[in-house]
């Protein structure tokens, strides 16, 4: 019987749910704060999309140019922002990085130096050279450095463990429950206060870099439990080929893109046999056109239905010159032969994919929700990019409130004083939500569900989307919602699949609620804004709106569905 599961009880302080750079940041914080801080992640600690970051992150210490300060960083992400961001949000992170930074380097972080300085390349945005690096392995310097100083102070971790429900007491929140997928087992964390760093939702899409456990539940867990959502509308998607299935986020070829078109004059094609650029831009059609413009360009033709045979447009690399192939462009066709992809003859086809969600759980300055308790940072939490971002801010913002939110989760904890005893009702509804899912011997299995979702989320809420394909989107997700969630089957014979059928069936259910999210706020903002790095763009709506829509979307769960509001944007005044 499921009620007879086995079940692991545990206490702490500061539960922090998510082990990436803002989870580790967060739980080592807690701990030189005093409190007793446990980490709860899927895979093992620390890991998640941090431990892939590539090129660097932004913070503003002056060494390769001494012009730049925080005031100057401010001022960039505000411009990179579109209007929306949290001004207050960005004023404490600017200055909250550089501190990290040093400290970090004073556990001996491996970032590149030039003498006693942190060398620091230049990137698309940023008015000075910012970003302190490890080559093009920032992430896994950034981590190494983060794990070393959790062993340190022993900062204690539970891998290997879905969380799929917050607990709350008189309305604050008083814990946590989740399945520890290997072993099956219910886990229960009694917790003073919360920390949500679960990161973004790239696998709520069929194309993806994230890394595996990144699959966008974390927006729902905050959602469920009263939190409120802020700018699930934005979006960064990158263009990576859709077909052949060998040649899929295959980050050699990612890479080389916009190479590809800028220098070796490869062309982008419809599903018509259009040059489609030349129409977008007659002056220029490929040339010179940043990431952003290109994956734009390449989803309007998707949305608007000329996509190719397999989703995507077809990159022409038949004029790229043997020079280039053999030096340049050396690895695109190494990892193409790789792949048994003859690029002479064989077509590839790009299609956008998402790299990271510029929204997420709304929080204040001090990353707190509006649920007493309850905290969040890194690409869980929203307002601080506004609309849009640039390179190196992610993983910067990430720490900066990992830090931020881990001392005022400690704080609460303090003076809370006592646990408080979660409602037992939602301990009864936990066991009774998994008996539901292994009971019925029949059912759909839920990577069936997963499939369906994923099929919505790349056709109707990609960086290019329409009222007509929105309106679709939403209510296809109520017909997954109301018809084939209920007869939803984790159950295998298998106990070891059963396992993780269950672990998959949990991701499923949040991940229909954050797609929801993500189109209800696409639908309703009837206008286009982006930047650098993601936005919002809509056919029907190709302009900025700044009279009608200098607001961002703020999304609630209620019990009959979900409710809209608008808010001007927090000021510094």
């Amino acid at each position: 019987m499921v009620t007879a599961m086995a079940k692991t009880e545990l206490s702490t302080d500061v539960l922090i749910i998510g082990g990436g750079a803002a989870g580790a940041v967060a739980a080592i914080k807690a701990a030189q704060e005093g409190a007793d801080a446990l980490v709860v992640t899927k895979g093992p600690y620390p890991s998640g999309n941090s431990s892939i970051a590539l090129a660097g992150y932004a913070v503003a210490l002056g060494h390769s140019d001494p012009r730049d300060n925080t005031q100057v960083h401010y001022d960039d992400i505000i411009r990179a922002g579109n209007g929306l961001n949290n001004q207050k949000l960005v004023r404490k992170w600017v200055s909250e990085i550089v501190d990290i930074t040093w400290e970090m380097d004073s556990w001996g972080i491996d970032l590149i130096k030039e003498g006693d300085k942190f060398a620091q390349r230049p990137w698309e945005g940023h008015t000075y050279p910012r970003m302190v690096h490890h080559h093009l392995t920032t992430g896994k310097a950034v981590m190494q450095c983060l794990a070393r100083k959790s062993d340190e102070l022993g900062v204690k971790s539970v891998g290997h463990t879905i969380i799929a429900g917050l607990l709350k007491s008189d309305g604050r929140i008083a814990g946590a429950w989740g399945i520890n997928y290997r072993t099956g087992e219910l886990v229960v964390i009694n917790a003073r206060a919360v920390i949500l760093t679960t990161g973004g939702m790239g696998h709520l899409f069929p194309l993806t870099d994230n890394v595996a456990a990144v699959t966008g539940e974390g927006y729902a867990l905050g959602f469920d439990a009263g939190a409120e959502l802020t700018g699930m509308e934005f979006c960064h998607f990158l263009a990576t080929p859709c077909y052949p299935d060998k040649m899929r986020v295959r980050y050699a070829f990612m890479r080389y893109v916009n190479g590809l078109i800028n220098e070796a004059g490869a062309k982008l094609y419809n599903g018509l046999g259009e040059r489609f650029m030349l129409k977008q831009y007659p002056e220029t059609a490929e040339r010179g056109k940043n990431g952003e413009d290109m994956t734009k360009a390449i989803g309007m033709e998707i949305c608007e239905g000329r996509a190719g045979a397999h989703g995507g447009v077809y990159l022409d690399v038949s004029g790229v010159s043997e020079e280039m192939k053999t030096n340049e462009f050396a690895q695109v066709w190494d990892t193409a032969a790789r792949a048994g992809v003859d690029l002479s003859y064989q077509p590839i086809e790009l299609a956008p994919y998402p790299h990271d969600l510029v929204g997420g759980i709304k929080i204040d300055e001090m990353a707190a929700t509006n649920v007493p308790g309850l905290y969040a940072a890194g690409e869980a939490a929203g307002g601080s990019h506004g609309a849009s971002r640039f390179g190196g801010g992610a993983l910067s913002e990430a720490m900066a409130y990992g830090a931020i939110g881990a001392r005022a989760a400690a704080s609460y904890a303090r003076e809370l004083g006592q646990h408080l005893p979660p409602d037992e009702g939602q301990l009864a509804d936990a066991v009774s939500r998994i008996e539901g899912l292994l009971a019925p011997k029949e059912g759909i299995p839920p990577a069936e569900l997963k499939h369906s979702i994923q099929s919505v989320a790349h056709n109707y809420i990609n960086i290019v989307e329409n009222e007509e394909g929105l309106t679709k989107a939403i209510q296809e997700l109520e017909h997954i919602e109301k018809q084939m969630l209920p007869e939803m089957s984790a159950w295998s014979d298998n106990e070891k699949e059963r396992i993780s059928k269950l672990r998959e069936s949990l991701e499923v259910t949040g991940q229909l609620e954050t797609a929801k999210a993500m189109a209800i706020a696409s639908l309703h903002r009837t206008e286009s804004r982006g930047g650098l790095f993601g936005g919002h763009y809509r056919s029907d709506y190709p302009d900025k709106d700044n009279e009608n829509w200098m607001k961002n979307i703020i999304l609630k769960k209620e019990t009959d569905g979900i409710s809209l509001s608008l808010e001007s944007p927090v000021t510094e005044d």
